[in-house]
C-alpha cells in the first residue's frame, strides 16, 4: 500500500474523553475502516484553547 495521508480529526472521534461531559463520540468507522488509509492527528480546539474537561454547561 502507498503512504498514508495525514489528516486532522476531532479527538473525541478517536475515543479521547475530551468532551464537555468528559465523554467521547468514538467513531467505529473512523477507528476500524479509515485507519488503514489515513494517519490521524488528534485535534481538540476546545481543550487546545484551555477549556477544562469536564466543564459547566450553560443551557
Amino acid at each position: 500500500m502507498s503512504e498514508k495521508i495525514t489528516v486532522g480529526i476531532s479527538s473525541c472521534l478517536l475515543g479521547e474523553k475530551v468532551r464537555f461531559d468528559s465523554g467521547h463520540k468514538q467513531s467505529t468507522y473512523v477507528n476500524k475502516e479509515l485507519r488503514d488509509y489515513f494517519d490521524f492527528v488528534s485535534v481538540c480546539p476546545e481543550v487546545g484553547m484551555g477549556l477544562p474537561v469536564p466543564r459547566q454547561r450553560f443551557d
